[in-house]
């Protein structure tokens, strides 16, 4: 496998099914240490060209591709990161920076000049790039996150329900976003993994309905937030 690649492959699932997976999960899996009463709040930011490249990119199916967003957690602006996801197929690679809330704040209006100054590597691409092809904050996405973690193996389980999105000016509102994504009854399961799964990690995901897709919420949330615009005009 590729430096620092995993394999992470999506899923939907019903909320049904999502508890149900989450209880036959806990006898081998813990709640990641950072959630809080078993889950956290994930607000990121995603930058893309004024043609939508991230997301053309995306709906043709092409299979390499990356993107660069903002991120925060349970609306704590004092631990901000930038991150870059590359994607090749079914294999992912994140690299993160942390920024400042000044440095966020600047990047939220599209004011990148104070990167340049940075003697991060990620910080210095960024604005290489956003100098380049022109990116400029696109839209905001809120979720919520259940994260399992196996200790034995690099295995990486997640559940995301209440996918919300609104536009880049939304991203520090105290407000999660306006526009649902995703159905009532319906969450998001992710499993990223090193190799193969353990055998009974597997085995227990094999005894639930689920329909694997190939999506982003990136995309999902462009689409969502295009076509209300679309109907308001």
């Amino acid at each position: 496998m590729q430096d620092g690649y995993r394999i992470e492959k999506k899923y939907v699932i019903s909320l049904e099914t999502a508890a149900l997976l989450r209880n036959r999960l806990a006898a081998f899996m813990k709640i990641d240490q950072q959630a809080v009463n078993g889950s956290y709040c994930i607000r990121s930011l995603y930058f893309d060209t004024p043609d939508a490249d991230a997301f053309t990119e995306k709906e043709n199916g092409e299979q390499e591709r990356r993107k660069f967003r903002l991120r925060f957690y349970n609306g704590d602006r004092s631990f901000i990161r930038l991150e870059q996801k590359e994607k090749t197929g079914d294999l992912t690679r994140k690299i993160q920076a942390n920024v400042d809330d000044r440095i966020a704040s600047e990047m939220l209006n599209g004011e990148y000049g104070k990167l340049r100054e940075s003697e991060n590597p990620l910080l210095q691409m960024f604005y290489a790039e956003a100098k380049i092809k022109k990116l400029q904050p696109a839209l905001t996405v809120d979720y919520r996150r259940v994260p399992l973690t196996y200790h034995l193996d690099n295995v990486r389980i997640t559940i995301d329900t209440e996918i919300y999105t609104g536009k880049a000016d939304s991203f520090f509102h105290k407000e999660r976003p306006p526009l649902p994504v995703i159905g009532n009854g319906t969450a998001i399961l992710e499993v990223k993994t090193d190799d193969r799964l353990p055998y009974m990690l597997g085995w227990i995901l094999e005894t639930i309905p689920r329909q694997q897709q190939s999506f982003s919420k990136y995309a999902l949330s462009f689409a969502r937030l295009n076509a209300t615009e679309n109907n308001d005009n």
